[in-house]
C-alpha cells in the first residue's frame, strides 16, 4: 500500500474523499475513462473498503463474516494505481488552492476532488452513540460490537422500523433475544415499501416473536442497573438490555458546506455529471443531491445500486464527460425467509398485485397513469426481471 503525499512539481492527483462503494466505483470509472494519473483515496475507517448491506445481516449473525465483505482485495487497488490513506480524514478543503488538509496536518494538493462522504446516522435526542448499550449501526466496527453485545443480551428494543431496524430485529430474535420494534409511523418501512409489503413484514415479524409497535413514540429514556427503560407516549415503559436506533441517515455535507459548495438538506447539489458549483469538485453516491436525466429532477438515493452506478458515472465524467446520469435504482432486504427486492418508485397511483401474498411469493407493480414506474418482488425473481424491463422502458402491464 502506497502512502505517497504529492507536492511541488509532481502531477497533482485526483483525490477521493471517502472509501465506500461510491468511491471505489468512481476510481474504477476514472480508469475505464482512460485516466492514468495518480489517485489518492482518503477514508476515515481503518478497514479496506467494504460492502455495507451485510452489516445488518451476515456480519451481525456470523463470526468471521467481516472477512468476506471487502469490495476488492489489495491487488485490485495496486492494479488501479491507487494510494490508500485509511484511518485518515479530510478536515478542510481549500478550493482556491486546490488543496485539502488531513487530520494529521498533511496538506494534499488535488487536480480534481471527489466527495463520496456518504451519510451519518440521524441521532435520537437522549440517546448518544457513546451511551452504554446503545447502538447506531453504520460501520463495520458498529456491527461487530453489536454482535458481541447480542451474544450476552436477553432483550433488545429497536427504534425505527426501516430496513436496517427490521434486519437487526430478525437477526436478534432468531438468536433468542426478546425483541421489540418501535415505529413512529402507522406501518413498517412506509417510506420505501408498498402497503402490501409493510403488512406482510409486520405479520412475519410477529410470527417470529418480534413485538411490533407501530404508531408508537418514545418520550424518555433512563438507564440503571445495566437496563434501559423507555417511556412511551401511551404511558407504558419498556425495558431492554440493548437499544438499536435506526431512524434514518443525514448526508455528510459538513466538509463541503464549509468550503462554500452548494448543499441542502438532501445533500451536496450536483449536476448530471456529478459536478458541484465549485470548479474541479464533484460528489457521488448518497451524499449527492444529483440531477437524474431520467426523472428530470434532482434526487437523493440511499442504496447499493445507486452508490455503484453513480460512483462509476461520476468517475468517468470527471475524466471524459458523457451523457447525464439517468440510472434507476432500488434496494433489497433479506428477513427470515423473505427476499425483498424493490426497483424504481413505489409512489404511484395504482398497485397491481400478482402472485400469492399469503404464500410469500408475489410482486406488486407500481403504476402512475398506467405506466409501470416500479416493482416490488418478494421471493419472485422472474417477476422482478419483468418489472425491471417495464420500468426501464416505461411500459404498461398487459392483461
Amino acid at each position: 500500500m502506497r502512502d505517497t503525499v504529492f507536492s511541488g512539481d509532481e502531477v497533482r492527483p485526483v483525490v477521493i474523499v471517502g472509501s465506500g462503494l461510491a468511491a471505489v466505483s468512481a476510481l474504477e470509472g476514472m480508469r475505464e475513462a482512460g485516466y492514468s494519473g495518480p489517485v489518492v483515496m482518503v477514508g476515515e475507517e481503518r478497514q479496506m473498503p467494504y460492502d455495507r448491506p451485510p452489516l445488518s445481516k451476515m456480519v451481525l449473525s456470523e463470526i468471521g463474516a467481516e472477512d468476506k465483505i471487502f469490495l476488492r482485495d489489495q491487488s485490485a487497488y495496486d492494479a488501479l494505481g491507487a494510494t490508500m490513506l485509511l484511518g485518515r480524514s479530510v478536515i478542510k478543503i481549500e478550493a482556491g488552492n486546490r488543496e485539502v488538509s488531513l487530520d494529521d496536518g498533511t496538506r494534499l494538493p488535488y487536480e480534481k476532488l471527489l466527495l463520496a462522504t456518504g451519510s451519518r446516522p440521524r441521532i435520537l435526542q437522549g440517546l448518544s452513540p457513546s451511551d452504554p448499550g446503545v447502538f447506531y449501526l453504520r460501520t463495520l466496527d458498529d456491527s461487530i460490537a453489536l454482535r458481541a453485545a447480542l451474544k450476552d443480551a436477553s432483550s433488545l428494543v429497536v427504534i425505527g422500523g426501516g430496513v436496517i431496524g427490521l434486519e437487526v430485529a430478525a437477526v436478534a430474535v432468531k438468536a433468542g433475544v426478546s425483541t421489540t420494534v418501535i415505529e413512529a409511523g402507522n406501518r413498517l418501512m412506509a417510506r420505501a415499501a408498498t402497503p402490501q409489503l409493510s403488512a406482510l413484514l409486520e405479520k412475519v415479524h410477529r410470527q417470529n416473536g418480534v413485538n411490533v409497535l407501530c404508531g408508537a413514540s418514545p418520550t424518555g429514556f433512563a438507564f440503571f442497573n445495566n437496563l434501559h427503560a423507555i417511556s412511551m407516549a401511551d404511558g407504558t415503559v419498556l425495558e431492554a438490555d440493548l437499544l438499536v436506533v435506526g431512524i434514518g441517515v443525514v448526508p455528510e455535507t459538513s466538509l463541503a458546506s464549509a468550503a462554500g459548495i452548494e448543499c441542502g438538506p438532501a445533500g451536496i447539489v450536483v449536476d448530471g455529471m456529478g459536478a458541484t458549483n465549485v470548479e474541479h469538485i464533484y460528489a457521488a453516491g448518497e451524499v449527492a443531491h444529483h440531477f437524474n436525466a431520467g426523472s428530470g429532477g434532482h434526487e437523493r438515493q440511499e442504496n447499493w445500486h445507486h452508490a455503484a452506478a453513480h460512483g462509476k458515472h461520476v468517475g468517468m465524467s470527471m475524466i471524459a464527460p458523457t451523457d447525464a446520469y439517468r440510472e434507476i435504482s432500488g434496494y433489497w432486504s433479506d428477513q427470515y425467509d423473505l427476499n425483498v427486492q424493490v426497483f424504481g418508485s413505489v409512489a404511484g397511483d395504482k398497485d397491481v398485485v400478482r402472485g400469492d401474498i399469503e404464500a410469500k411469493s408475489f410482486s406488486v407493480f407500481h403504476l402512475l397513469n398506467e405506466t409501470v414506474i416500479g416493482v416490488t418482488a418478494v421471493n419472485a425473481p422472474k417477476e422482478l426481471r419483468t418489472g425491471k424491463q417495464l420500468v426501464r422502458s416505461k411500459g404498461q402491464l398487459s392483461n
